[in-house]
């Protein structure tokens, strides 16, 4: 009869963490690689300004928080930006009065630290999207979701209405990597479902789900130089995307008091 080995399960602890470790480092090794590649990255476009000037009535405020998916690194123009392209087509009867402060590569984080300044002026309804640069630069999930629910708390506290994008498949990135893609999918998939189940617990938050565009990013064509930001093209696709969910928020401003 042999005696039993007891340093084998310390042995096998001791490979498994170090073998974590070691994918961590080089999980974010590569994400650092392919965020830092000398490619063009374009100027960013501010979407302030009024939609719809041409109609009458009092303005309906719309502050919008995020990160560059609302400022559109390489784009030309500020109309290209896909929150611009949604609400121009939305008949509301209204102008709108379009107001950003969203600054790329924000986390929610960085948003909830600018909270303050955005709402200093009344504002009836907030457009916000941030998530994807948590995902990519390790966030921790747990931590993110509370972070989260507390900014929606904070801005429902102050608005009306929020209406939130979830996060769309970021394994589509172009300038990801192959071996890359599948582990940023992955993470994005569990932001995008934080997203939308912290979303679902706050009355008057709306999912804006661009989730439904992914297919059409699988097309190399619809990233800019940087091979990260979206052309004109993909920032169209994510209008249509978001279009009905928008129209559904915002036309229930005015049944809701606060």
């Amino acid at each position: 009869m042999t005696g039993l080995d007891f340093r084998r399960p310390k042995t096998v602890a001791l490979a498994s963490t170090a073998l974590t470790v070691a994918t961590g480092v080089t999980f974010t090794a590569e994400v650092w690689w392919a965020a830092h590649r000398k490619l063009p990255i374009g100027a960013e476009v501010d979407a302030t300004g009024i939609l719809g000037a041409h109609l009458e009535g009092p303005p309906v405020r719309v502050v919008v928080l995020g990160d560059s998916t609302l400022t559109g690194p390489g784009l030309e123009s500020p109309d290209d930006l896909w929150v611009r392209r949604a609400l121009s087509a939305l008949d509301l009867g209204r102008p709108i009065d379009l107001v950003s402060f969203a600054v790329g590569g924000s986390r929610v984080g960085d948003v909830r630290r600018r909270l303050d300044e955005a709402l200093e002026i009344p504002a009836d309804a907030v457009i916000l999207a941030v998530g994807s640069n948590d995902a990519i630069h390790g966030s921790k999930g747990r931590q993110f979701a509370a972070d989260y629910d507390e900014l929606l708390g904070e801005l429902l506290g102050r608005v009306r209405i929020a209406a939130v994008t979830n996060v769309g498949d970021l394994g589509n990135i172009a300038r990801f990597p192959r071996p890359l893609r599948q582990v940023i999918r992955q993470r994005g998939r569990t932001f995008c479902r934080i997203v939308e189940q912290v979303a679902a617990r706050h009355d008057r938050a709306v999912l804006l789900d661009v989730s439904t565009a992914n297919h059409f990013f699988r097309d190399r064509s619809l990233f800019g130089p940087d091979m990260f930001h979206p052309t004109s093209v993909g920032h169209s696709r994510w209008a249509e995307a978001v279009a009905p969910a928008l129209l559904l928020a915002l036309t229930q401003l005015d049944t809701i008091a606060i």
